[in-house]
Order: C-alpha cells, then structure tokens, then sequence
C-alpha cells in the first residue's frame, strides 16, 4: 500500500469511528429525553401520590329505613335511607318534586388537599334526564356537574365555569366519581381532577380532567346535589372525604 493509499484508508477509518460514536452520544440524549418526559395532564404519576387518609365515611348500612343521616346536613329535598338498588341502603333523593336539592357532609378542611369520592344511580324517563353534582369548599366551592342531556360534564368555582368536557353517560347503573382538589403551587394556584366511571368496570388510569388553574386553593366541607329531572329517584352511596 502507497502512502497516500494509507492516508486515504486512515481518513475513512477516523470518519467512520466518529460518525459511531456520535450515533451512540445520539441515542443516549433520546433515550434521556424519553425517560426524562413530564407526565402528560390526565395521567397519574403513581411515584408522587402521597397517602391519603379519611377524614369522612357513610355507606348508610347502619342507619335505619327512612332515616335522614344525622351525619349529613340537608339543604333541601327529601333525602332519606331507603332500600336501594340491589336490595341495599341507599340514600335515596325521590324522583317528585323536580328541582335542585342538596347537602353538605364531612369537616370543614380549609388547609389539606382534599378528595371526594362517591357513588350514584340514576335513571332516566323517555328524553328526559336527570343531574348531580359534587362540590368541594362548600356550596360555592369546587364544583363538578354531570349533565346527561347537554352530554357534558362542566367544572366551576362559585357559578364561573371554568372546564366544560363532552361526556356520554348511561343510566339504570351505578356510577363511580373521584374529585381532587389540591394546593397546586404555594396556595396561589390549584389543581383539580377528576374521574367517573361505570362502577362495575375497573377504575381508569387516566382523569377526565387534570388542570391547574391560577386562583388561590380553597377547602372546606363537601357537598353533593340531585337534579330529579326525569322524575325518576336518584340513589347515593359510599359517600367518602380523604385529605393528605
């Protein structure tokens, strides 16, 4: 081999050998980046969840029939304990008159991040359809109502909509809610979320709805409503408020 043969097959081999490792130093930047990805709104990062402890819990088996739950505080309607769905305690919202009724429950938690959890049956009657909320910071607090007939889902604060999602729901079967509200940035920001879900399926992964908005973090006690449009009752149950 000449010499300028040699130089020749030098050169290649160097070009070669760098354009290898630069490939490598490539793939572990990308590989970085992925592993490195923020959590995208609506998944739950596991790793950062804290415990949560109860800080309030009513399933009504030990309330007699036609009893108002002395650890619920009813604003209106004629909430009592009924034999429910599946031959259970239920509290039961009856389907006559039509209107907004509802009630506050659990203590009045202003500094903790807060979670309310419950379930629902509902039905409807012909084109008409019924409604509920949840409320967390009381009745002008946090507020999440499932609309069945506008097929939507809206998120506000003291009668300002913040959030309004599409969302398909189905009667004549029990429905479970998780609602967060929590101090998202030194209490000048908060993060609310949530989820509903048929209760016989598995719970998702993924909220509806994870957002933080830009107003300072309000507790408080929790509240729920029933709007008997379809004339036809409304059952609760599982009423449970967790703090951390």
């Amino acid at each position: 081999m000449n010499k300028d043969s040699n130089s020749l097959f030098w050169i290649g081999f160097i070009r070669t050998l760098l354009g290898f490792l630069l490939l490598i130093g490539f793939s572990g930047c990308l590989h970085q980046q992925i592993n490195n990805k923020p959590n995208l709104p609506g998944k739950i990062d596991q790793a950062t969840e804290k415990s949560w402890n109860v800080e309030f819990s009513e399933n009504f088996s030990e309330i007699g029939i036609g009893e108002e739950p002395d650890s619920l505080f009813i604003l209106d309607g004629a909430y009592s304990v009924q034999q429910g769905v599946g031959g259970e305690k239920n509290l039961k919202l009856p389907g006559a008159p039509m209107g907004d009724f509802g009630l506050l429950f659990g203590p009045r938690e202003k500094e903790k991040n807060l979670e309310l959890s419950f379930c629902f049956f509902a039905s409807k009657k012909g084109r008409r359809m019924p409604s509920i909320a949840a409320s967390i910071g009381g009745i002008r607090g946090y507020r999440l109502r499932l609309n069945p007939a506008a097929r939507n889902i809206v998120l506000s604060l003291d009668e300002t909509v913040l959030e309004e999602l599409p969302f398909s729901w189905e009667g004549d079967q029990w429905w479970q809610v998780r609602f967060q509200a929590k101090v998202a940035d030194s209490n000048q920001s908060t993060r609310l979320q949530f989820k509903l879900w048929p209760k016989r399926q598995k719970e998702p992964v993924d909220w509806n709805l994870s957002e933080i908005f830009e107003f300072e973090y309000v507790g408080g006690k929790c509240a729920l409503w029933g709007y008997p449009y379809s004339s036809m009752p409304i059952f609760f149950d599982d009423l449970v408020i967790r703090s951390n």
